[in-house]
């Protein structure tokens, strides 16, 4: 996918966004900020190519294991830390409560609290972000949603380069093929066929349609789905087993290419309503509830 265009699609379906959903603006204007560093970024991320045994392949075919684990991402440090710094700036001028978390954030660096290319080669450890959130009292959800962004690059790269070395054939899972991450929402295309987008590196996987990615369940009894009143493209899938949910996009109902994160931050009211009818996310998102 040629990128530049990739990009200016995103933007056009951000300009559409912010004339029919002004109550997004500001988040919707922080997003556009944010992808477009990311794609300025992209083309300076320098990281040596993976190495990967031989059978591990097949292993993950068989076996149902991802190529790799979060921690295994190679990361360019410099860019990263370059664009974590940029998304405080703009962070600091989209709400005032982002503004005052990421100002106790940078508080926390400049006193030697927190060192930022400690959190960035950490992304990966909850143990650690759990116990510098809780002693400094500081946001955790933005605190990794800024780390995860200012990482994303690095990590598109590393998507790229092990997209080929993919066997998808008898891949079933609920879980992204790649990192092992479960997935942020689900869409459906062609003739119904369901994909999944990863919650951490993005990487897109054909699922079953009838399954809750969570506990897979297949049971479809225990499965129901429902949508907001008046809007039959996006839907929330649940699963009466695990009381989880994901919401899903019916591209099949749209004349324009999905950006699945734009569609996350624009379905805020689903979240909220399928929450009061005592269902989780299990996957967090920096966006809303």
């Amino acid at each position: 996918m040629n990128k530049s265009i990739d990009l200016e699609n995103i933007k056009e379906q951000l300009r559409r966004l912010k004339e029919n959903m002004p109550v997004y603006k500001d988040i919707l204007t922080f997003y556009e900020k944010i992808v477009t560093k990311q794609a300025d970024i992209r083309p300076s991320i320098e990281i040596p190519s993976f190495e990967l045994e031989g059978e591990l392949k097949n292993l993950q075919t068989k076996e149902g294991f991802p190529l790799i684990n979060k921690e295994d991402f190679i990361l360019d440090i410099p860019s990263s830390i370059i664009l974590f710094e940029y998304l405080c700036e703009i962070g600091k001028n989209t709400t005032g409560k982002m503004e005052a978390d990421i100002h106790a954030i940078e508080q926390s660096m400049r006193n030697g609290t927190i060192e930022l290319e400690e959190l960035i080669k950490r992304h990966f450890d909850d143990d650690y972000l759990d116990k510098i959130t809780g002693e400094l009292d500081l946001n955790k959800a933005l605190l990794k949603f800024l780390i995860h962004a200012s990482i994303k690059p690095s990590i598109n790269v590393n998507v790229d380069r092990l997209r080929d070395r993919l066997d998808l054939k008898l891949w079933n899972k609920g879980y992204c093929p790649v990192c092992g991450l479960l997935p942020q929402m689900s869409e459906l295309r062609g003739e119904g066929q369901r994909y999944f987008m990863c919650s951490f590196c993005s990487f897109k996987w054909q699922g079953d349609r009838i399954m809750c990615p969570f506990c897979e369940n297949r049971d479809h009894q225990t499965l129901q789905y429902f949508y907001a009143e008046g809007n039959e493209t996006h839907r929330i899938d649940v699963c009466n087993q695990c009381k989880q949910y994901i919401k899903t996009i019916d591209t099949r109902k749209i004349d324009y290419e999905p950006d699945l994160n734009l569609e996350d931050i624009t379905s805020l009211h689903l979240d909220i309503l399928t929450s009061q009818k005592g269902f989780k996310r299990p996957v967090p998102t920096p966006w809303g509830p």
